[in-house]
């Protein structure tokens, strides 16, 4: 026990007076200056997969099929139909999991490979020696998965048992769910639990509770056969594959509810008689979020227009961003066409933030941007097509596009046709925010290239986009980003690097956000400028974009299917790593870590990691930042889960958790440099209950927290005062 309760109350008085007069002080003083908080203090990336470190020695390797696009470049001329029979993602797509599978407090990387080769398990030896390094102990863990040709990953605790699990894609096989046993090592329960999902497609995968019963279920999306490219070019839907989602039974038992949940089901509208079904989507992202902070978890799917005619042009608009909403008990419905995410696209990562300082949670999709095309002017493709970009959510819980692909020319009749000021975006996969300069703005990181077809892009060095502040707002709405080559200067050639996978998380714990990309395949050959295939200005950053000419082209036109080409020598071989560390500046942070508190106190519903909570920090005086506990989004790939907020030169800030089922939480008074971990009180400080009810409540549940060793003695007290100051605030 803490104390006796009546000792809790001794002089809360006096506490609630000061904890709330520290509350008022939040709401007058003077904004963060987001336009100028770094000041001199720029940020740099420093590289540390370097030779003669275990990270380097990561090198993806290929899929079986690689040998049939090998065979192809050996041929003296290809027809451009020749590429519906090659494979897709021949290197495999490399995912990358930042989490603390040996719960030493600090960051591991799981990086999936191709078969033949191991997965790498790198444990963070930062706790262990004080200093930064990392060994790959894959093997006497057991998640080396060497025979299967893994695809994307996420982790999370599925049985509540105080240890982070992984759960591991196969590319046309079976996935493999391998339980830490908390020792160090993990066992594959697959068969067991019933969770090998077929021999699909398997791109990527989230974790979350869907039906509110206190255990993660697992979520994943599936594209298509990847051994031919068919689904790419020439059929809209029927050569897709249903996305999958798997209950939680127990913690050690899953059953396929994609079905009867209506998860796998997408809704389809105007699409011409000849096309056939079934109809699912070519899916590559997808995260469980709870989007309109209603308390229950929705989830989101990125689909790829890819080749396939838009609308438009005569096609049929596939590539959308799916929204399936959550009615509290795991039954979903696809809402995309009602919310406004039913803007074709070839949409490839998710990420997550309030990009412009409304306290709604907005949505940033990688696409394959507006270069890809000028090699190949007969696709027709217009500026603002596939822009990377992101959906703005209003208060209606409809999202406002700023350059909507539906329309005849994005880019000059968009709502805000300039895209935030950059002009124009290059290709995209994996895709994370986070504030890397800790100005208080939330910013946008994602990298990716196109390996297929008779080209691989380099138009992406790694986009690091900052978010300008909201008085950069245009029209009082969108958001404005600035280009940062501060990680493309970090250390590695980042336009040689075909990237899918990436993931952010405080590796080093100095209160900065350092990035993790993994690439699938690497460019050998000189590289040829998109100028010099055909004259553009799109007044964007990345205008200097270049690609891997790998096929020459030799004739035909105008139409797509007549082209003809020739091998060029140019290629690409296998995949690295890169770490790029956050040399940071002046700016101070607070790290928050969301705990569940299911099994430890009566009313307790969170699953232990705190999945799916909607965590909202506020410096003081300025706008709030908002971070979702997601446990996989990007693409392939998952971000950290404990969250770092940026403070900008500011001390002081207040942390609000709305946690998955609707309870709300809040702790006034976060200190810069704070490491906060927060636990579930089951006691929303919003409710209707009298005071004298929801006191007694917060102290029942500060006591199994305290008595479970989650929280101390002077812990447990700081967050019942906060709780009874938010009570008094909200009433």
């Amino acid at each position: 026990m803490i104390s006796p309760r009546r000792s809790l109350r001794v002089g809360l008085t006096v506490v609630l007076v000061s904890a709330l007069a520290g509350a008022q002080a939040y709401a007058v003083a003077a904004p963060v200056d987001a336009t100028g908080a770094t000041g001199r203090d720029g940020v740099r990336f420093h590289e540390i997969a370097l030779p003669g470190s275990e990270l380097a020695d990561y090198r993806r390797g290929p899929s079986p099929e690689k040998a049939i696009r090998d065979a192809n470049k050996q041929r003296p001329g290809l027809t451009f139909g020749d590429y519906a029979g090659e494979p897709i993602h021949d290197h495999g797509i490399a995912g990358v999991v930042t989490f603390d599978y040996d719960g030493d407090d600090d960051l591991d990387l799981y990086v999936t490979n191709g078969p033949g080769r191991p997965n790498s398990l790198y444990q963070n030896r930062l706790g262990k020696n004080k200093k930064l390094n990392f060994a790959d102990v894959a093997g006497t863990a057991g998640v080396t998965l060497t025979g299967v040709d893994s695809n994307g990953a996420c982790a999370g605790d599925i049985d509540n048992d105080g240890d982070v699990d992984l759960y591991v894609l196969g590319r046309n096989a079976p996935n493999h769910l391998l339980r830490n046993r908390g020792n160090g090592t993990f066992q594959d329960i697959t068969s067991a639990s019933g969770t090998g999902a077929g021999a699909f497609s398997h791109t990527s995968c989230t974790m979350a509770d869907f039906d509110n019963n206190g255990m993660i279920d697992i979520a994943i999306t599936n594209s298509f056969d990847m051994k031919k490219a068919l689904a790419i070019f020439a059929v809209p839907f029927a050569l897709n594959q249903a996305n999958q989602l798997l209950r939680n039974e127990n913690g050690r038992r899953f059953t396929d509810v994609g079905d009867s949940s209506g998860f796998s089901k997408i809704e389809v509208r105007d699409v011409p008689p000849d096309v056939e079904g079934p109809f699912a989507g070519m899916s590559w992202a997808i995260a469980a979020v709870d989007y309109d902070q209603d308390g229950d978890l929705d989830i989101m799917v990125a689909d790829d227009q890819a080749a396939y005619p838009m609308k438009k042009r005569g096609g049929v608009d596939r590539g959308l961003l799916h929204i399936y909403r959550n009615n509290g008990k795991g039954k979903f419905k696809d809402v995309t066409h009602d919310v406004g995410t039913n803007e074709p696209g070839a949409w490839m990562g998710l990420a997550y933030g309030d990009f412009n300082f409304d306290g709604n949670l907005d949505v940033f999709s990688t696409s394959a941007g507006d270069y890809l095309f000028l090699p190949l002017p007969e696709m027709g493709a217009k500026l603002g097509d596939f822009s990377s970009r992101w959906f703005l959510q209003r208060g209606n819980h409809t999202f406002a596009d700023p350059r909507r692909s539906s329309l005849p020319d994005p880019a000059k009749d968009g709502a805000d046709p300039s895209l935030g000021g950059l002009g124009a975006t290059p290709w995209g996969w994996g895709s994370s925010t986070l504030d890397y300069d800790n100005d208080a703005d939330t910013d946008i990181f994602y990298h990716g290239s196109l390996d297929g077809m008779f080209w691989v892009t380099s138009d992406n060095p790694g986009a690091l986009l900052k978010n300008k502040g909201p008085r950069a707002l245009r029209k009082g709405f969108y958001p404005s980003f600035e280009y940062d080559p501060a990680f493309e200067r970090s250390g590695k050639n980042q336009r040689k690097r075909t990237v899918t996978g990436v993931a952010v998380g405080d590796l080093n714990k100095d209160g900065f956000d350092d990035i993790v990309s993994v690439a699938q395949s690497r460019k050998v050959g000189p590289l040829t400028p998109y100028a010099d295939e055909a004259p553009f200005d799109f007044d964007s950053p990345f205008d200097n974009g270049s690609y891997l000419k790998t096929y020459q082209r030799t004739g035909g036109g105008p139409s797509v299917p007549s082209i003809t080409l020739k091998p060029t020598g140019r290629h690409t071989e296998d995949g690295d790593l890169s770490v790029a560390i956050n040399g940071g500046n002046s700016n101070n942070s607070t790290s928050v870590r969301a705990l569940g508190s299911v099994g430890v106190t009566p009313g307790g519903r969170v699953n232990r990691d705190g999945i799916g909570a909607v965590v909202k920090f506020t410096p003081k005086g300025g706008p709030a930042a908002i971070r979702p506990v997601i446990a996989g989004s990007s693409f392939a790939s998952q971000d950290a889960l404990e969250g770092t907020f940026g403070m900008g030169k500011q001390r002081l800030g207040t942390v609000e958790v709305l946690w998955p089922g609707g309870v709300r939480n809040k702790l006034f008074g976060v200190r810069a440099g704070e490491r906060i971990t927060v636990p579930e009180i089951p006691c929303s400080y919003d409710t209707s209950v009298s005071l004298r009810r929801y006191t007694t409540c917060v102290e029942r549940a500060l006591d199994d927290l305290v008595a479970a060793d989650k929280l101390n003695r002077p812990q447990a007290k700081r967050f019942f005062v906060s709780a009874i100051a938010a009570y008094h605030q909200a009433h």
